[in-house]
């Protein structure tokens, strides 16, 4: 049948479980993936991957950034040049169309028989690694811990989740700490400076009234006294959410600002302030004898364990300036147990469900303080090991595929040749695991 007698439907489903569609899709992938580890050099891992593996489409490439980090620039520095893209498919849609590419081609339209069960089996496996990455793009937390050398955290703040923070100052040093959280889910639209969401509790004496939510902004001095949404003396300005060369700035590079109003709930008193991501210090409420602080912060999440950075090491390139490698010398911290390990950029320590990657390195040059600190940055993933299963089913699946083709070639019984030495491979591979650990 000619591709001119199908119908619609069948020629969209042919073009989705196409093999063009799926090799196309990869090299992308493989394109971005160069991409990305390059600019990681310049920009950070957060950053990168941000830009090319979370996002829809890709806003450019920093050519300038991946030209030094092919190390070109020490027979011709361009300097920084980057190229515009709006079109150009992120991680994100690449992984979406490779999933709906493997689903239609490789589990609906392939040929089902004994023949074929290994390869089915591996594309199932294929699709669950990709579902894992949907999982930990929706629902991973991930934050940054800074320590410098000798410094002890068990506390990291997350790039994306903004709260604000309600705490009654206390006068006993002993007391228990207690904070109110809102999160930013709930304020977001009150946009309006007019027009407000108002936010109480039976713990608090006043109303928390939030206003005029930027999500990139700051404090502004109201020169000429004139503006209406003014507070002491300060309005909040809105500030571009794009840097000079036009591309989106990350997440964690901009500053939200707000205008809060608390009022009284018994005297009706009105106090007003702007809480700000970047503010030095949180705004203080006094309501009777009572001091309480606000504070427009990233959420913060409490560690399972403790981290002490005793070490934190850069090694450069031979004859130049630019980062080789970052790594540092932990202990881990649970409880009176400790346990020293090594982490690098591609080397994390994997936790009760947290895995600790090493991001950043500052020497304390710049900061005046001389002493090397670490940044990591914390990931929580319910998928964490998703990937490593289903590489294990692939495994499995593939052995299977060529283990029956074997045993036809040499004339024996397909299935009990194939699982008999798949089964000798597991009990050996899981006895030399067993060995190892």
């Amino acid at each position: 049948m000619s591709d001119s007698s199908k119908s619609i439907p069948a020629k969209i489903f042919a073009f989705f479980s196409s093999f063009g569609l799926a090799t196309s899709v990869l090299a992308m992938l493989l394109v971005l993936t160069f991409l990305g580890t390059l600019e990681q050099a310049e920009h950070g891992l957060v950053a990168s991957q941000a830009r090319y593996f979370e996002s829809a489409f890709i806003d450019r490439i920093d050519v300038g950034a991946c030209w030094r980090a092919l190390g070109f620039n020490v027979y011709w520095n361009i300097g920084d040049v980057s190229l515009p893209l709006y079109i150009v498919p992120g991680g994100y849609t690449l992984m979406s169309l490779l999933f709906v590419n493997m689903l239609c081609g490789g589990i609906v339209r392939i040929r089902k028989s004994p023949k074929t069960i290994g390869v089915i089996i591996s594309h199932f496996a294929i699709l669950f690694m990709i579902a894992a990455g949907a999982v930990t793009h929706k629902f991973a937390i991930e934050g940054s811990l800074n320590l410098r050398e000798g410094q002890t955290g068990d506390e990291f703040q997350s790039f994306h989740d903004r709260v604000i923070e309600i705490e009654k100052l206390q006068t006993d040093p002993k007391a228990k700490r207690s904070v109110l959280v809102i999160d930013e889910a709930k304020y977001r639209d009150a946009t309006a400076a007019g027009q407000g969401r108002t936010f109480t509790h039976e713990s608090l004496p006043f109303d928390l009234i939030i206003a005029g939510w930027k999500k990139n902004a700051q404090p502004k001095r109201d020169a000429s006294g004139s503006r209406a949404d003014a507070v002491d003396g300060y309005f909040i300005q809105e500030m571009p959410q794009l840097d000079k060369e036009g591309a989106a700035m990350a997440d964690e590079q901009l500053a939200s600002a707000c205008i809060a109003i608390a009022k009284d709930k018994k005297g009706g008193a009105v106090h007003n302030g702007i809480l700000w991501e970047f503010a030095a210090a949180p705004w203080t409420v006094t309501v009777g004898e009572d001091k309480y602080l606000i504070s427009l912060v990233h959420r913060t999440y409490k560690l399972p364990f403790a981290v002490r950075l005793d070490e934190a090491k850069e090694e450069k390139h031979p004859g130049t300036e630019r980062a080789r490698l970052f790594s540092s010398k932990v202990t881990k911290i649970t409880g009176d147990h400790e346990e020293k390990r090594y982490i690098t950029m591609n080397e994390p320590v994997r936790s009760e469900g947290y895995a600790v990657f090493q991001s950043t390195f500052s020497s304390g040059v710049q900061d005046g303080t001389g002493v090397k600190s670490s940044g990591f940055m914390i990931v929580e993933n319910p998928a964490d090991h998703w990937p490593l299963i289903s590489c294990i089913i692939v495994a499995e699946g593939l052995l299977l595929h060529f283990l029956m083709m074997l045993a036809r070639f040499i004339k024996v019984n397909p299935w009990s040749f194939a699982l008999s030495l798949i089964a000798a491979f597991n009990a050996a591979f899981a006895l030399a695991m067993w060995k190892l650990l």
